[in-house]
């Protein structure tokens, strides 16, 4: 009889392995977020203005796209739901509008699933580099201003603690001194508006 009941035991199948859980990046607590970031400038500024030295009329055509980092790190309370502060440092190939946007951001993530959507929205204040143009025809940011931005992306979840994200998004800079120039001589300051295109990548942890 015992023997029986050995056998009948043994004979039974192994019991099914549990299904392995969905890999879902952590959604409560301490986030930060590092992206490279690339912005495409859809605004195009072109006058004149009078060289104080030869009088001459010296006509500009503006069309900056700035690139850089962006870090933000805040705190998650759910999916839907994150507040976070951070900053830019953006350039551009003529060295002329290099600028730090500092800002509050709001995130929102919509699934709980390896992959899922996002979007952002930043508000700050744009804080010039000290840059100018390496040309005789100068343009130097004398005094920042405000800047907002809205994103919409996706996330993927390596682990529960670190992910990639990529985006796209719009955002806005009013800068609100702008100085152009001639040799070193300031000629013209006028606030400017610049609306960009953006697009990024990089990682969530």
């Amino acid at each position: 009889m015992i023997m029986a009941g050995f056998v009948a035991r043994a004979a039974e199948p192994p019991a099914p392995m549990p299904a392995p859980q969905h890999v879902e990046l952590k959604y409560y607590g301490f986030y930060c977020v590092v992206d490279y970031t690339q912005m495409f400038c859809l605004t195009n500024f072109s006058g004149q203005y009078q060289d104080p030295a030869t009088g001459q009329i010296v006509g500009f055509y503006d069309k900056y796209n700035l690139y850089g980092i962006t870090a933000v790190a805040g705190w998650q309370w759910r999916k839907e739901t994150a507040l976070g502060f951070g900053f830019s440092y953006l350039n551009d190939p003529l060295k002329a509008f290099s600028q730090i946007p500092v800002f509050v951001e709001f995130r929102s993530h919509f699934l709980r699933n390896r992959i899922t959507p996002f979007t952002s929205v930043q508000l700050g204040y744009s804080i010039p580099f000290g840059s100018k143009s390496l040309t005789s025809d100068y343009t130097r940011i004398v005094d920042g201003g405000i800047t907002f931005a809205i994103n919409i992306g996706g996330r993927f979840a390596i682990s529960q603690k670190f992910g990639l994200n990529i985006f796209a998004g719009y955002q806005l800079i009013h800068l609100k001194n702008v100085e152009r120039g001639f040799d070193g001589v300031a000629s013209t300051r006028m606030s400017e508006l610049y609306d960009n295109i953006r697009f990024g990548m990089g990682v969530n942890f």
